[in-house]
């Protein structure tokens, strides 16, 4: 039996991310970013109020860009890669099958 000591390093944060791009690097690691998928700001808008309501707004570039804002980036050998894999597939599986029995 070996007991483990769950800990959190002084920089831990909960990063959110919407999506992964990455691939293969040349040594054999998997490396990718998690991002955040989002619209961007607008540079700059023009709106018209007419007795204290805004009437109209304009944005500056039109239709706004989709921006990816990277949060971070993950370096993993393949065999760590397929074993957090396997463990994503398998809590995602059990919170779907959560939201499914509760509707």
């Amino acid at each position: 039996m070996v007991e483990i000591i769950f800990s959190r390093a002084e920089g831990y944060r909960l990063v959110p991310a919407t999506g992964a791009w990455g691939g293969v690097s040349p040594q054999g690691e998997i490396v990718f970013d998690f991002y955040v998928e989002r619209l961007q700001n607008p540079e700059r808008m023009e709106v018209e109020i007419q007795k204290g309501e805004i009437i109209e707004k304009k944005r500056y570039p039109h239709p706004q860009p989709l921006v990816r804002e990277s949060q971070m980036g993950i370096v993993l050998r393949p065999d760590i890669a397929k074993s957090v894999g396997e463990f994503l597939i398998k809590y995602a599986d059990q919170a779907l099958s959560i939201g499914k029995s509760e509707s």
